[in-house]
C-alpha cells in the first residue's frame, strides 16, 4: 500500500520535442509556426514509476528559461512524497515566490500534472476518478484547431464542413484581424452557412479588441448566433468585462490569460464572466483548476477548460461545472495515445492509470530542430 510504503521522488529528466502541426497557423501573440516545441518532464520514483508534465510554447524564446527551471525545481523536491502534492506546492511556492504569477505557475503545473500521473499510477487508477468522478466514458468538447485568424474565407467555410463531418458537436475559429466589422461578419456568415443553422459555433478574439471596438462587431456576430465571445479585450479590465456581459446579447468567455486562481474570484465578484475558460497551465496544474473552478460554481458560474486536452478530460469528467472540454492538437504528436472522440461528438476519457499517455518514443529521437 501506498500509505504503508511512502514513494519517494528521486530523479527527473527534462525532454525537449518539437511536436509537427498538421498546417502551419498564425497563434493569437503573431507567431507563425509549423511545430509546437514542447518541454517535458520525466518525474521518476524509487520503485520506478514515472509521472509526466509537460509545456509548450509558440515562441522559443522563453522555453529555455521555463525548461531550467522545472529543472532546478524537480531537482528541489527529490527525495519528497510525491503524494503530498500540498507540502511540495507549499515549497514550491516559498522558493519562487519572487518571481510572481507567471513562470512559476508554468513550473507548478508541469510538476503537478507529473505527481497526478505518479499517484494514479501508483493507485492503478485514471486521474479523473481521484478527483472524484463524474462522467465515466465521455465528456463533452468542441473543435478548436481549425479556423484560425489567417484563414481565407474559402479554407474557414471548408474547415468548418470538416469540423462538422468529423463528428464535433461545436467549434470555434478566430476573427480580429481586419479593420472592417463587416469583414469580421463576414466570417462569421460563411462559418455559419458551412455549418447550418443550429450547430453551435464560438469566436475567439485573443483580446484584440477594445470596448467600443467590441461593441461595434458583436451586433454582427450576434446575428449569426455565436455561442460565446471569447477574450475580447484584455485580461485585466474586469470592469470593460462586466460592461459587455451586461450589454451584449453573446456570452462572454474568458479566464485563460489569468495567472492565478485567485482572480477569479474578482471575476465573478464583478459579474465579468458568463462563461469562465481557466488555462491548467496558468492556474499552476489540476490542484489550480479545481480552486479556480470551485470559486467559480459558488457563483454559478460554468467553466470550460483551455488548451491540454489529454489532463482537461480528467478535469471533464470530474468537475461539476466544467461543461466543455478544448479540443486541441498541438500536443498530439508528443503522445501514442491521442484524444479521441465517439460516434455522439464526445471526448471518450482515459481509463489507463494516471493521466493515460505515453510518450511518443520516434518523436522523442527526432528532439528539436535547434
Amino acid at each position: 500500500m501506498v500509505e504503508d510504503n511512502p514513494l519517494k521522488i528521486v530523479s527527473h529528466e527534462i525532454v525537449w520535442v518539437d511536436v509537427p502541426l498538421p498546417r502551419p497557423f498564425v497563434s493569437g501573440g503573431g507567431f507563425r509556426t509549423s511545430e509546437m516545441r514542447h518541454v517535458v518532464l520525466r518525474l521518476r520514483t524509487d520503485d520506478g514509476i514515472e509521472g509526466l508534465g509537460w509545456a509548450f510554447a509558440h515562441s522559443h524564446t522563453m522555453l529555455p528559461a521555463l525548461g531550467a527551471a522545472i529543472d532546478d525545481v524537480a531537482t528541489m523536491i527529490q527525495g519528497m512524497d510525491p503524494i503530498m502534492r500540498n507540502e511540495i506546492q507549499g515549497r514550491i511556492d516559498r522558493a519562487t515566490q519572487w518571481t510572481g504569477g507567471g513562470l512559476n505557475k508554468w513550473v507548478s503545473a508541469v510538476i503537478n500534472f507529473a505527481l497526478y500521473d505518479i499517484a494514479g499510477k501508483a493507485l492503478n487508477t485514471p486521474v479523473y476518478k481521484i478527483l472524484g468522478g463524474l462522467h465515466t466514458e465521455s465528456v463533452p468538447t468542441y473543435a478548436s484547431h481549425k479556423l484560425w485568424r489567417d484563414w481565407s474565407l474559402d479554407d474557414l467555410a471548408m474547415g468548418a464542413a470538416e469540423v462538422k463531418a468529423e463528428g464535433f458537436k461545436m467549434l470555434k475559429f478566430r476573427v480580429g484581424a481586419n479593420n472592417a466589422a463587416l469583414d469580421e461578419r463576414e466570417r462569421a456568415k460563411v462559418v455559419r452557412e458551412a455549418v447550418g443553422p443550429d450547430y453551435p459555433i464560438a469566436v475567439d478574439i485573443n483580446e484584440g479588441w477594445d470596448i467600443a471596438r467590441t461593441m461595434e462587431v458583436a451586433p454582427y456576430l450576434e446575428e449569426f448566433r455565436v455561442h460565446w465571445l471569447e477574450d475580447p479585450i484584455n485580461r485585466h479590465d474586469f470592469a470593460g468585462y462586466r460592461h459587455l456581459v451586461d450589454a451584449l446579447n453573446i456570452a462572454i468567455t474568458h479566464g485563460e490569460n489569468l495567472w492565478d486562481w485567485r482572480l477569479f474570484l474578482d471575476v465573478v465578484k464583478n459579474d465579468a464572466v458568463d462563461i469562465a475558460m481557466i488555462d491548467t497551465h496558468h492556474v499552476g496544474g489540476i490542484d489550480g483548476f479545481l480552486k479556480a473552478a470551485a470559486v467559480c460554481d459558488a457563483a454559478f458560474r460554468p467553466v470550460v477548460t483551455h488548451l491540454s486536452p489529454e489532463v482537461a478530460v480528467h478535469l471533464g469528467a470530474s468537475v461539476p461545472n466544467c461543461t466543455l472540454v478544448e479540443y486541441m492538437d498541438w500536443s498530439f504528436g508528443l503522445f501514442e495515445d491521442t484524444s479521441l472522440i465517439n460516434a455522439e461528438g464526445r471526448m471518450i476519457v482515459p481509463q489507463e492509470p494516471g493521466i493515460g499517455v505515453t510518450l511518443n518514443q520516434e518523436l522523442l529521437k527526432r528532439g528539436i530542430k535547434d
